[in-house]
C-alpha cells in the first residue's frame, strides 16, 4: 500500500497541471496575505482563520489529480494484479497527503511571513495562532470527509465535468433545499442548536465558515466537526468501496 501510495504521488508530480494549480494557489495566498498585512500578525493570523472553507473550494481540484489518469490507466492497475481496496485507499489516501501538503505550504507559508515580517504585538500572537490551530483542528475530519465523497465520485463517473459539476451544485444548491425542506418539515424557523446541527450534517461546508466559528469556538464545534466529518467520511467510503468493487472497469 506505501508503494502504490507513493507511486500515486510521484505520477501527480510528473503532471503539469500540478504546477500550475500550485502557483495559482501560491499567487492567491500572496495576494491575501499582503492584502491582510496591514494590521500586524494578529489580523493576520485571524485572516487566515476564516480562510478554512477553501479546502472545500480545492478538494475536486486536488482529487482529480491523483484520480484523473484516465480509465486506461486503473484497467492497467487491476489487470497488474492489485486489489480494488488497495487502488481505492491508496488513491485516497495519496489525496489526503496531497492536500495536507498543499495547505501546510499555504498556510505555513502565510504565517510564516507574517511571524517574520509583520509586528506581533506580544501576547495577541499567540492568542491568534490558537485560533488558526483551532480552525484547522476542526477543519481536517470535514476536509477528509469532502475528499472522500470527491474521490468516489471521480472513480465511479467517468466525465470529470459532470462529477466535478454535480459536486458544487449539489452544496450550493441542493443542500441548502434540503434544509429549506427540513425547516418546513419539522417547522423550524430558527437557528436552535438541534437545526444547526441537521443543517452542518447536510451542508459541512458550513463549519468551515468564519460565521459559524465565532458562534462555536468551543469544544461542542470540535464535537460537530469530527462527528460530522468522519461520518461523511465513512459514509463516502462505504458507499465508494461497495460500488467500486462492483464496477466495471473497461
Amino acid at each position: 500500500m506505501l508503494n502504490y501510495i507513493k507511486a500515486e504521488l510521484w505520477k501527480v508530480s510528473r503532471r503539469p497541471v500540478f504546477y500550475i494549480l500550485l502557483a495559482v494557489l501560491a499567487a492567491s495566498t500572496a495576494l491575501f496575505t499582503a492584502m491582510c498585512s496591514s494590521g500586524g500578525f494578529s489580523y493576520l493570523a485571524e485572516a487566515v482563520s476564516t480562510t478554512m472553507v477553501t479546502g472545500f473550494l480545492a478538494a475536486p481540484l486536488l482529487v482529480q489529480l491523483v484520480d484523473g489518469g484516465g480509465a486506461e490507466a486503473l484497467k492497467n492497475e487491476l489487470s497488474f494484479g492489485l486489489g480494488r481496496g488497495t487502488v481505492y485507499w491508496g488513491k485516497l489516501s495519496a489525496a489526503l497527503i496531497l492536500g495536507a501538503g498543499v495547505c501546510l505550504m499555504l498556510v505555513g507559508g502565510s504565517l510564516l511571513y507574517g511571524w517574520l515580517l509583520l509586528p506581533r504585538g506580544g501576547e495577541e500572537a499567540g492568542k491568534a495562532l490558537n485560533l488558526v490551530g483551532f480552525c484547522l483542528i476542526g477543519a481536517l475530519p470535514v476536509w477528509c470527509g469532502l475528499f472522500a465523497m470527491c474521490h468516489t465520485l471521480a472513480l465511479l463517473v467517468r466525465s470529470t465535468a459532470a462529477w466535478v459539476a454535480g459536486y458544487y451544485l449539489t452544496f450550493f444548491i441542493g443542500q441548502p433545499i434540503l434544509v429549506f425542506l427540513a425547516m418546513l418539515l419539522f417547522n423550524v424557523y430558527e437557528a436552535t442548536e438541534a437545526f444547526s446541527l441537521i443543517t452542518a450534517i447536510l451542508m459541512p461546508y458550513s463549519l468551515l465558515m468564519p460565521s459559524v466559528l465565532e458562534d462555536w469556538l468551543t469544544s461542542q464545534y470540535q464535537l460537530w466537526c469530527w462527528g460530522v466529518g468522519l461520518g461523511w467520511l465513512a459514509a463516502a467510503a462505504g458507499v465508494g468501496m461497495l460500488l467500486f468493487t462492483r464496477r466495471d472497469v473497461r
